[in-house]
């Protein structure tokens, strides 16, 4: 071998010992501000799928908490109704019969106008006293603007000729409408 071949194969030796640190080079991690931008990019990718699903989760939450709220006002409506109109007396059905009247309307609170001084009449006389127990309730149906309310009540009734007080038990569904944000009894009727 000649030295010119040697040098040459000296220079093609370290030709090559250069080439895979500058193949190393070319293939060396992105700068630094690309890594960021990546990051960033992925964490408001994140949180902005996590801001999504929160709102959709509490949505949901705020509807739930509406519907219960809707049927706890609805349910206390149909409650005080029930309880005033099957707890009579004729004592204190003057004062009793507004409380009644200002929470119904339509048909039935004119129904219950109309027939005040006949139904007064009928307590006086009898002497009538009525305490009621409701021993369950619920909502049957509702929605934004109606409902339907089913009551278990027991009365514990005297009069002039029952002395020694007699149980009733009624089945009594309760309807309400809405007017404005006010629910109102539109009916009061014994279904068992």
């Amino acid at each position: 071998m000649s030295s010119s071949e040697t040098a040459q194969e000296a220079v093609e030796a370290e030709a090559a010992e250069q080439e895979p640190e500058a193949r190393a080079e070319e293939t060396a991690a992105p700068p630094r501000s690309a890594t960021w931008f990546v990051a960033a990019l992925v964490l408001a990718v994140v949180l902005t799928a996590s801001l999504v699903v929160g709102g959709l989760l509490l949505r949901s939450v705020l509807d739930y908490r509406a519907t219960a709220d809707r049927r706890a006002a609805i349910l206390s409506v149909a409650t005080d109704v029930a309880r005033q109109s099957y707890s009579l007396d004729y004592q204190t059905f003057p004062q009793q019969m507004p409380k009644i009247v200002a929470a119904t309307t339509g048909a039935y609170r004119q129904g219950l106008i109309d027939s005040q001084q006949g139904l007064q009449y009928i307590l006086t006389q009898g002497k009538v006293r009525s305490t009621c127990t409701i021993t369950a309730s619920g909502v049957e149906r509702a929605d934004d603007n109606s409902a339907t309310v089913l009551f278990a009540i027991t009365t514990h009734v005297t009069n002039t000729e029952i002395t020694t007080p007699r149980d009733r038990f009624y089945r009594v569904a309760i309807g309400l409408v809405r007017q404005g944000e006010t629910w109102l009894v539109q009916s009061n009727d014994v279904i068992a």
